[in-house]
This record gives C-alpha cells, sequence and structure tokens, in this order.
C-alpha cells in the first residue's frame, strides 16, 4: 500500500519545481528568487496567478503565453514534472519517517534532489555550475548528516557515524578532481566540477564513491559516443559534466543498496 505522503510530496514537488524555474530564471540576474511576478520569457508581460500554477496552466494554455503567443519553454513543466516525481519516490523511499533518522534521510533527499536539479539545467543550459545550488547542497548536507549523527538513537562511534562516512567520501571525490583539474589546466574539469565532487561524496560516503562515480563517467561517455555517432558533436566537443554527476546521486539515494551489492569487494 502506497503512504499518502507519496501524493502529497508530489503535488509538494510541482511547487518546488516552479520554485527553482524562477531560481533558474534568475541567476544570471540582480532579482530576488523570493520577490517580484514571473514573467514571459519572451514578451516579458506579468504571468497570472490562474496561469502559473504548475504544470497545469501549462497544459491550459497549450504551451503558449496567453498575451505573445510565444512558446513557453519545455524546460518549465519539465522541470516541475521531474521534481515532483523525484518527491514522490523520496516519499516512496521513506515510506514512514517516524524516526529522527528516516526524517533527516527524507529531509536531505529532498533538498539535495531541489538544488541538484538546479546545478543540472543550469550546466547543461550554460555550461556553468551555478555557486549558490552547490553551497546549497554542500551545507544542507553536512547539516544533514551532523544532525543524523547527533540525534542517533542509540548513539554511535564518529568512525561508525554517516558523517564521517560522508567526510571521507568528500575528501576523496574532490582530491580525485582537484587532480582532474590541477594536471589538466582545466581542460578536462573545472573547478565547479571539484566542488561539486565534493558535494557527491558527502552524499553517498566512501563505501558508495567508487559506483557513483562509474555510473557518472560511464553515462557521460556513453552520451559523448552517442552525439559523435549521430553527428552532433565531435571528438573535442565541450561537454557538461555535472549533469551525470548530479543523477548520479540522486540515482544513488534510492539504488544505493542495490548497486553496493552490485560493487562489492571493489569500493575505495
Amino acid at each position: 500500500m502506497i503512504s499518502l505522503l507519496v501524493p502529497g510530496l508530489f503535488f509538494v514537488g510541482l511547487l518546488v519545481g516552479s520554485f527553482l524555474n524562477v531560481v533558474l530564471s534568475r541567476l544570471d540576474t540582480d532579482e530576488s528568487f523570493v520577490t517580484g511576478r514571473s514573467r514571459c520569457d519572451s514578451c516579458g508581460a506579468l504571468i497570472r496567478w490562474y496561469d502559473n500554477i504548475p504544470l497545469v496552466s501549462f497544459l491550459a494554455l497549450r504551451g503558449k503565453c496567453r498575451a505573445c503567443g510565444r512558446p513557453i519553454s519545455w524546460r518549465h513543466p519539465a522541470v516541475e514534472l521531474s521534481v515532483a516525481i523525484l518527491f514522490a519516490l523520496t516519499g516512496y523511499h521513506f515510506p514512514t519517517p517516524d524516526t529522527v533518522a528516516s526524517a533527516l534521510g527524507m529531509t536531505l533527499a529532498l533538498g539535495l534532489i531541489g538544488s541538484l536539479t538546479v546545478v543540472f539545467v543550469h550546466d547543461l543550459d550554460r555550461m556553468e555550475i551555478p555557486v549558490s545550488a552547490l553551497g546549497f547542497a554542500i551545507v544542507w548536507t553536512l547539516s544533514s548528516l551532523l544532525l543524523s549523527w547527533l540525534f542517533s538513537r542509540p548513539p554511535v562511534a564518529f568512525t561508525a557515524s554517516g558523517l564521517f562516512e560522508g567526510l571521507v567520501g568528500g575528501a576523496v571525490a574532490f582530491g580525485l578532481f582537484y587532480g582532474l583539474v590541477f594536471f589538466s589546466r582545466e581542460t578536462w574539469m573545472g573547478m565547479g566540477d571539484a566542488w561539486l565532487a565534493l558535494a557527491l561524496g558527502l552524499a553517498v560516503g566512501w563505501k558508495l564513491l567508487l559506483p557513483t562515480l562509474t555510473l557518472a563517467f560511464g553515462s557521460g561517455a556513453i552520451v559523448g559516443i552517442a552525439g559523435i555517432a549521430l553527428g552532433r558533436k565531435e571528438l573535442t566537443s565541450r561537454m557538461p559534466f555535472a549533469p551525470f554527476l548530479a543523477a548520479s546521486v540522486i540515482f544513488t539515494l534510492f539504488f544505493g543498496t542495490m548497486i553496493g551489492r552490485m560493487f562489492e569487494g571493489l569500493t575505495l
């Protein structure tokens, strides 16, 4: 039986996804994320409240602005629906958050989904990792792990805690990527990728670091090869890597136990 938490988080995810669209639209501007009316990307017309209902308004308007009739970017409903589905999956994964540990686990997942969605979309669009979203992901993960350790019942030793696993995983991941950045002089990777790797290591811990990185590099290689085969990219073309790192973290959050068993004995 599916918990009522699942549909509830789906609708919350739609609202969060709508807010993240605002964040993505205003990242490179001086506008506040929390004040000011939303506007059409094409004509700048103010969007009425009934034209700003997540997903519903896009369908009702048939994907066009009411004022100018130009198409609304598919990014808006795609982000809203993706976040809603991921929030619902979080509710399914944590069906009864009746303990501090499970509640913090759900909180960690929801926060990471939001921040990594911004990283995913912005790097895909601009080939740039937003510092604000990256900083939020790191602070959010550290805070969640620290609180989980402090309120764990029964108490566990620091070296046996998720916080310790995350700190080791973050240090190793950051060190690996910083090495790539340093020796390639930022031609292979940028410092944003190194800081994102830190967030990745904190979130999944050292035990799941190898399978998560394998998933990120493997999926990146597949997409790159497919792009070259289809003639959309050249061998020397730059490709954003943050989306693959972000997607791999989210995948690991839900399927960490399964992939951990697949890589048993091979973890760092």
